[in-house]
């Protein structure tokens, strides 16, 4: 795979990041009265979602590094937009052989549903497509066209037959839980596996937003007459959150590539990406808040924003500790 990114691929990142600049107030505000769609989505879905689509199934034959770098943007900017999750379920779908326009265009906006109660990741899996089932953790159900199921024997498109909305970690990314409708089984093929990749590529830009905002809090506040970040107790904690942010954006955009690649080694990536990603989102989150120090766990200061929204990722399409297991057990087993 290259070794850097394309200027196409560089200006799609700076394109997303300014479109998602001044999100985070739209973030903050969803405390209070819940999420609403920011104007930035509109142009997202009909814009971007053909990102990461390969021709055979409508889209323009863009890469999924290309989705990363638009994704991890938004995630860098704390966005409280469903754009990443309508991407993560036309990844889904993108292997089923289904007519994606609609959502290609913008004109429909699809979410995926993977998670089951009690079941840590996608291989437990118990609902089929002639089986309604539970679905948890379903994000911006809510004026979504469609909804992309994943069962034991593939996929269903359609609309739920019962949706209950569930109190959200994170306001700005409402979930509910939903019962599926029974329908045609479409092919899944590497589907889940592209979704998640959608995944951690946002916690790795949830992970550089809080280093970001720490390391600015780091540089102005003054202690003793110096600023914190000269002190090896705030230094040091940020220097390793950057390194797991590193290592997380590193193997997701090497996972992106195999899957892409059909490599053996595909599998174990996504699972170590997804592991990695939100160790990293979590641990630099909290490092924010410390960083901040008193001010840093109130209501008023901005780092529990990326809490939320790092813990409600970590645990989406897979909890990360699930995919950790995976990974390794895929790792012995190459091996053996």
């Amino acid at each position: 795979m290259r070794a850097t990114f394309t200027q196409e691929q560089s200006d799609i990142a700076k394109t997303v990041k300014a479109m998602a600049e001044g999100s985070r107030p739209g973030t903050r505000t969803a405390l209070d009265v819940g999420w609403q769609a920011p104007e930035v989505d509109a142009a997202l879905l009909a814009d971007f979602s053909v990102l990461g689509v390969p021709e055979s199934a409508g889209g323009v034959g863009s890469s999924l590094v290309d989705l990363a770098v638009a994704v991890e943007a938004l995630g860098q900017g704390l966005a409280p937009s469903a754009f990443p999750a309508h991407a993560a379920a036309i990844q889904l779908a993108v292997e089923s052989g289904s007519d994606l326009a609609p959502a290609l265009d913008g004109s429909q906006r699809w979410v995926p549903a993977v998670d089951e109660p009690g079941v840590a990741g996608w291989l437990d899996l118990v609902g089929t497509a002639a089986a309604p089932v539970t679905k948890t953790l379903v994000p911006y159900v809510e004026g979504a066209e469609a909804v992309v199921t994943l069962g034991v024997d593939g996929l269903t498109i359609g609309v739920p037959a019962a949706v209950r909305e569930r109190v959200s970690f994170d306001p700005s990314r409402p979930l509910a839980d939903i019962t599926s409708a029974p329908g045609q089984a479409l092919s899944a093929g590497r589907g889940v596996q592209r979704a998640t990749l959608v995944a951690a590529a946002e916690l790795c830009g949830v992970a550089q937003g809080a280093i970001a905002l720490a390391g600015g809090h780091a540089r102005t506040r003054q202690q003793f007459g110096r600023v914190i970040g000269s002190f090896q107790g705030v230094a040091f904690q940020l220097a390793e959150a950057v390194a797991l942010a590193k290592a997380g954006w590193d193997l997701t955009l090497h996972a992106a590539w195999a899957v892409e690649n059909d490599r053996d080694e595909a599998e174990m990536q996504v699972h170590a990406a997804k592991a990695a990603a939100g160790k990293a989102a979590v641990f630099a989150a909290e490092r924010c808040i410390q960083v901040h120090g008193g001010m840093g766990i109130t209501m008023e200061a901005d780092p529990h924003l990326f809490l939320r929204r790092a813990m409600v990722l970590d645990n989406w399409l897979g909890s990360s500790a699930w995919h950790r297991r995976r990974a390794g057990a895929l790792r012995i087993a190459a091996r053996s």
